[in-house]
């Protein structure tokens, strides 16, 4: 299937916006929390956002995968491509204030990400990619977003207001990325090796997907993963590292990671400049 790209980067870079408005609201001025059976919170923000996405990609035509909404088979997977959704991925962020939570949107299409928009509201970061087009850093913050919701033409008044990704084509190779929750004893120890290594490695720790967008703009050399996770956690950065000229690796190989998985899990992933 054929599509253009631009046009709906276009839906998703204006569905990222809506929702990140919303979300930005609750943050600072109240928001409901229950947990769910995996005793992960939920919010009343990550529900408002999972309906503007829906509401605002479903027009497309593409059928929308989100961790809070629908979910479909394997096989429909397989042979059609998928809008993949986060509505808010870092909710343990978000709930405890650090300010590191970010929207996720991705199109997968072929067991791959063709297109994604990574917003962290809280931080001005936003970060947008796709097929034919490329992948770009805003330079504005979540006010200067918002302005620019209503006009026409929005990807193109994004690029001209954008940084083209990578920024920097050769990271500081001391500099490692690491997640904030998702650190297991195989990847302490691989830090404790790197840093016999490289004494002076500087360790970056961030939550949520944003990091992704963080990685192809230059802030870091490496980062790895070797917990399993959902396809909605990784989609929409997916497309931007992509983009930016970095490969997206299953941990220790040269194998891409894909989206083929009947669970929608994948085994881990490593990023690295060089």
């Amino acid at each position: 299937m054929e599509f253009n790209y631009k046009h709906l980067l276009e839906t998703a870079t204006k569905a990222c916006i809506l929702a990140g408005k919303e979300i930005l609201h609750q943050y600072y001025n109240g928001f409901d929390t229950i947990t769910k059976p995996d005793d992960s919170p939920v919010t009343s923000a990550d529900m408002a956002a999972n309906e503007i996405l829906t509401q605002h990609l479903a027009p497309t035509g593409i059928k929308v995968l989100s961790e809070e909404g629908d979910k479909f088979t394997h096989q429909f997977r397989q042979n059609n491509p998928y809008w993949c959704i986060d509505p808010i991925d870092g909710t343990r962020d978000f709930v405890s204030k650090t300010n590191e939570f970010c929207i996720s949107v991705g199109l997968v299409s072929y067991n791959t990400s063709m297109l994604g928009v990574l917003y962290a509201p809280a931080l001005d970061l936003f970060y947008f990619a796709a097929e034919n087009v490329g992948s770009f850093k805003f330079s504005g913050t979540a006010d200067d977003l918002n302005g620019l919701i209503k006009t026409d033409n929005l990807v193109e008044k994004l690029i001209l207001r954008s940084q083209k990704l990578p920024v920097i084509q050769h990271p500081n190779e001391k500099i490692f990325m690491a997640s904030r929750y998702h650190r297991s004893d195989k990847i302490e120890k691989y830090i404790a090796d790197m840093l016999l290594k490289m004494p002076d490695l500087e360790l970056v720790t961030i939550g949520s997907a944003i990091k992704l967008g963080m990685m192809a703009e230059g802030k870091a050399n490496e980062y790895l993963r070797y917990n399993r996770f959902n396809f909605w956690d990784v989609a929409g950065g997916h497309a931007i590292a992509k983009y930016a000229g970095l490969h997206l690796l299953q941990p220790h190989t040269t194998k891409e990671i894909s989206y083929i998985d009947e669970q929608m899990k994948i085994e881990g992933y490593a990023l690295k400049w060089k």
